[in-house]
């Protein structure tokens, strides 16, 4: 893959260790090398208001970490291939752990009363899946057991890191909407019915494809708004997601420094 040879060589690392996917706010620390996506052979560039489109590589803990700063949605009108091109570079790059983050609307009590959600299962209503038509080359291997997606022992290690940080986490299912709209009041409560805790539109499309390309995935939630509440922009969302990415990074700085 031209991507994955053009990092290592403006890197000089042959092979990293995790990858991290989030909008803009979070912060792993200082980086080695900042590479914008439009100078990544192939690469999609970002189009979304706080995603920034910046791959930075750093070490945590005597980890190589790639921080994919920006990611792409189905809403966007992207395609499987786009969808699927941060976690492919990612697995062609050696990591062997991948960690998707994201904003979603609280929908659970519990969500609400928290700030950050480790995602241990998640309900796909996107009506989309990154992994169509892999199946002309893959065969069998594209029908992935979901049910084991998400890590137990990195869930664990988030959940128990951000309890001892005094950091307001939770257990979560994500649900994930096609979007760009936000819910009405009759998904919102269709969805606490189907047990989801929270809501995006994103990160679940990233676990799939990562979990096909053989990573082990961890994903975290920033709860940016209640969703039962009339009022939601994007606006709030980029706001609220700011000011407690800092939490969020902390949470993924010490949980990296003690896999």
């Amino acid at each position: 893959m031209k991507a994955a040879e053009f990092i290592k060589r403006e890197t000089g690392i042959e092979e990293f260790d995790i990858a991290v996917v989030g909008g803009s706010g979070i912060d792993l620390g200082s980086s080695f090398i900042e590479i914008p996506y439009s100078e990544i052979p192939g690469m999609p560039e970002t189009a979304v208001p706080g995603h920034q489109g910046t791959l930075k590589v750093t070490e945590i803990g005597g980890k190589k970490v790639l921080l994919f700063q920006g990611r792409f949605h189905y809403y966007e009108g992207r395609t499987d291939e786009e969808i699927r091109f941060i976690p492919f570079l990612a697995s062609c790059l050696g990591a062997k752990v991948f960690i998707p983050t994201c904003a979603s609307g609280a929908i659970s009590r519990r969500a609400a009363s928290a700030e950050i959600g480790v995602v241990v299962d998640h309900i796909n209503l996107m009506g989309r899946n990154p992994l169509t038509g892999l199946i002309s080359s893959f065969g069998d291997k594209v029908f992935l057991n979901a049910k084991t997606l998400y890590d137990r022992e990195l869930s664990t290690l988030f959940l128990k890191t951000g309890l001892e940080l005094g950091i307001k986490v939770v257990s979560a299912v994500l649900a994930a909407t096609l979007g760009p709209n936000y819910e009405t009041f009759a998904e919102i409560r269709f969805l606490e019915l189907a047990g989801a805790d929270c809501v995006s539109m994103s990160t679940v499309p990233d676990a799939l494809a990562a979990a096909f390309y053989g990573m082990k995935v961890g994903a975290l939630t920033i709860f940016t708004n209640d969703a039962l509440k009339p009022e939601a922009s994007h606006q709030e969302v980029l706001e609220v997601s700011s000011r407690r990415s800092e939490k969020l990074s902390k949470l993924l700085r010490t949980a990296i420094r003690n896999f």
